[in-house]
């Protein structure tokens, strides 16, 4: 009887050994398949702030644009009023000037 229960023993541990040994494995194959799920969530969230980053940068280039066209049609503007003296100012300021050579 005890050599009986001593070759039970002896078949519960060597079961036991491998459920453990199971276990472990597939512990082993679940790292393995979530360390891969990260990589793959990650890639994926990289190429979405990638996407949205370029769509923000794009708007803003965009935004940027219409606010520099707009001071340089601004500029232009000022430009032009100075650089566009009426006629009679100009008839004006060379009478002047000849007066003086004149003189």
């Amino acid at each position: 009887m005890a050599k009986e229960a001593l070759l039970k023993v002896v078949e519960a541990e060597k079961e036991a050994d491998q459920m453990i040994k199971k276990a472990k494995e597939d512990a082993k194959e679940m790292a393995i398949l979530a360390d891969k799920r990260s990589k793959k969530i990650l890639e994926e969230l990289t190429i979405k702030a990638r996407i949205e980053c370029d769509r923000l940068k794009a708007q803003a280039q965009e935004e940027m644009k219409g606010e520099l066209d707009s001071i340089a049609l601004e500029s232009d503007k000022r430009c032009r009023s100075i650089i566009d003296i009426p006629q009679d100012r100009f008839d004006e300021a060379k009478k002047i000037l000849i007066e003086r050579i004149v003189k």
